[in-house]
C-alpha cells in the first residue's frame, strides 16, 4: 500500500494525466450506453411496456405492428386457441395533434385497459376508463390538459402520464378502443370498418409461448404470432440501431483497456531498475504485484466517479425531446467491467514483474 501511495504523491501529473484520459472514456461509454437505451426505450417503449405475453399481428406486417391490419372479430378468433388464456385488440396511427398550443405528432394506440396489451409504466394519474380519456408519455403534459388531434378534432383529457411508453420516439397516448375507434373514422372518411393493428394474448397457466402462438398461426388464417420480446426484437431498425450503438460502445471500451494496460506496461518497464532493487532486498513479487493493482483501482475508480458527475451533468444538459436517466445498474455494471478488464490488463505488467531476477540487482543503478 505504501509503495503504491507514495508512486502516486510522486507522479501527480503523469496519474493525473492517466486518470483524465480514463474518465473521458468511461463518461463516453456510460453516455453511450446511456443515450443507446433512452433511445431505444423511446422507440419500442410502447411494446415493451405492454401487460401481455404475446402479440398476434396480419402475416403481411413484415413484423411491424404499424403496418399490420386485422379484422375486429381477429380478437374473438385468437381467444379461442387453446392455451389462450384472453386476448384484447390493440390499434395505433401517427397523427397530428395540439398539444399545450403546440403543434406535434403524436403517436395514439387504442387499448383495453382492464385486459392484455395494457400499457405500464404508470407514473402518476390512472390508465384511461372512459370515452376521451388517455395516459400519455411525452409531450410536456400533466393531468388535466386537454389533447386536441388533427384532423379528427377529438379531445382526449390526460387522466395519467406514463414513462418509458413511447412508440417512434414521439409523444404516445393511450385510450381506450372505442376512443380509438372513433379518431379513426374521424380521421378517415368512408372506411368500411376500424381495423386493429395486433391482438394481445396471455397465455393460460403451465402453457409454453412457443406452442401457443404456433397454435395460434395454424387456427387462425391470415396471422403471426409472436411473444412479446421477440415482436419487440422484430421491430424494423431496432437491431441495426442496437449494433451500432454496440460497436461505439465496444470500441470504446476496449480504448479505455488498451490505454490503462499499456500505460502501466510502459511504467513498469521504466521502473524495472528500482524494482530489482527492491526484490534484491527483500521484497515480495506479490507486494510489487499488488502495488500495481492497487494503483490501477485507484486509478479506475477515481476516474469513475469523475465520469458519472460528468454524464449525470450531461444528461440533465440534454433536451433530446425523449426521457434520458442515467441508471444505477448502467453505473455498477460499466464501472466493475472497467475495473475487472483493467486488473486483467495489468497482468502484463505484473508478468514483467514476475520475470525480474534479483541476482541482477548487482548491476541495478
Amino acid at each position: 500500500m505504501n509503495l503504491a501511495t507514495t508512486e502516486v504523491k510522486r507522479a501527480k501529473l503523469r496519474f493525473g494525466l492517466l486518470t483524465g484520459a480514463v474518465a473521458l472514456l468511461v463518461f463516453l461509454t456510460l453516455l453511450l450506453t446511456t443515450l443507446s437505451g433512452a433511445l431505444i426505450g423511446a422507440l419500442v417503449g410502447a411494446l415493451e411496456g405492454l401487460k401481455t405475453d404475446g402479440l398476434a399481428y396480419s402475416d403481411t406486417a413484415r413484423d411491424n405492428i404499424a403496418a399490420s391490419r386485422l379484422p375486429v372479430d381477429t380478437v374473438d378468433a385468437v381467444a379461442a386457441v387453446s392455451g389462450v388464456a384472453a386476448a384484447a385488440g390493440i390499434g395505433t396511427l401517427t397523427t397530428a395533434a395540439e398539444v399545450n398550443g403546440e403543434a406535434v405528432d403524436m403517436q395514439v394506440f387504442g387499448v383495453d385497459p382492464d385486459g392484455p396489451g395494457a400499457p405500464s409504466g404508470l407514473t402518476d394519474g390512472r390508465l384511461p376508463q372512459a370515452s376521451n380519456e388517455a395516459a400519455v408519455d411525452g409531450g410536456g403534459v400533466a393531468i388535466g390538459d386537454v389533447i386536441v388531434l388533427d384532423p379528427s378534432g377529438v379531445e382526449l383529457t390526460v387522466v395519467g402520464l406514463l414513462r418509458g411508453a413511447q412508440f417512434n420516439a414521439i409523444p404516445t397516448a393511450y385510450a381506450d378502443l372505442a376512443t380509438y375507434e372513433n379518431i379513426v373514422t374521424l380521421s378517415f372518411a368512408g372506411l368500411p370498418f376500424v381495423p386493429i393493428n395486433a391482438v394481445a394474448f396471455d397465455i393460460a397457466e403451465g402453457a409454453q409461448i412457443a406452442d401457443v402462438s404456433a397454435a395460434i398461426e395454424s387456427s387462425v388464417p391470415g396471422v403471426r404470432a409472436y411473444a412479446l420480446d421477440d415482436a419487440v426484437a422484430l421491430i424494423p431498425g431496432i437491431e441495426s440501431i442496437t449494433q451500432s450503438f454496440g460497436i461505439l460502445v465496444g470500441l470504446t471500451f476496449v480504448i479505455g483497456i488498451v490505454v490503462i494496460g499499456f500505460f502501466f506496461l510502459i511504467l513498469t518497464v521504466q521502473k524495472l531498475k528500482a524494482f530489482t532493487l527492491l526484490r534484491a532486498i527483500g521484497t515480495t513479487t506479490g507486494r510489487l504485484a499488488l502495488s500495481v493493482s492497487l494503483q490501477i483501482a485507484f486509478v479506475v475508480i477515481l476516474a469513475s466517479v469523475i465520469a458519472v458527475g460528468l454524464v449525470l451533468l450531461a444528461v440533465q444538459g440534454l433536451s433530446t425531446g425523449i426521457p434520458v436517466t442515467l441508471e444505477p445498474a448502467t453505473i455498477i455494471v460499466t464501472v466493475l467491467a472497467v475495473l475487472v478488464f483493467s486488473l486483467i490488463a495489468g497482468l502484463l505488467s505484473i508478468r514483467r514483474i514476475v520475470r525480474i531476477d534479483p541476482a541482477s540487482a548487482v548491476g541495478a543503478r
